[in-house]
């Protein structure tokens, strides 16, 4: 396999994978990392003070797209041969999916029900 192929490949795994980390924890309620600005304080549970969850969802994303980053590595190595264009572009339409979905369920979220 080429090596821009298989960057290719790496890199829209790890935006699949970001995408979806990232969606995942905050739908699924996982633990992640909170900042309470009023007390300069880490923490991972809930308190009844104002807190921001901004690091721990980009922390979860981050995270995600490694793993997903490992899993295109996984494949490039399962696979060496060069792949049929049509598997480069499914990858390219899931990463765009996997974006798409994640910042709709985000703006969803934020939807005035």
């Amino acid at each position: 396999m080429p090596r821009g192929e298989r960057a290719y490949v790496i890199a829209m795994c790890a935006i699949i994978g970001g995408a979806f980390a990232y969606a995942a924890c905050q739908w699924g309620q996982w633990p992640r990392l909170m900042y309470f600005p009023l007390a300069g304080e880490l923490a991972f549970g809930p308190r009844n003070a104002v807190s921001i969850v901004y690091l721990g969802l980009v922390a979860w994303g981050i995270g995600g797209a490694i793993c997903g980053a490992l899993v295109g590595a996984i494949l490039c190595r399962a696979v060496p041969r060069s792949w049929p264009d049509r598997a480069y572009h499914l990858f390219g339409a899931w990463a765009l999916t996997a974006v798409v979905l994640a910042g709709g369920y985000y703006t969803w979220g934020l939807w005035p029900w």
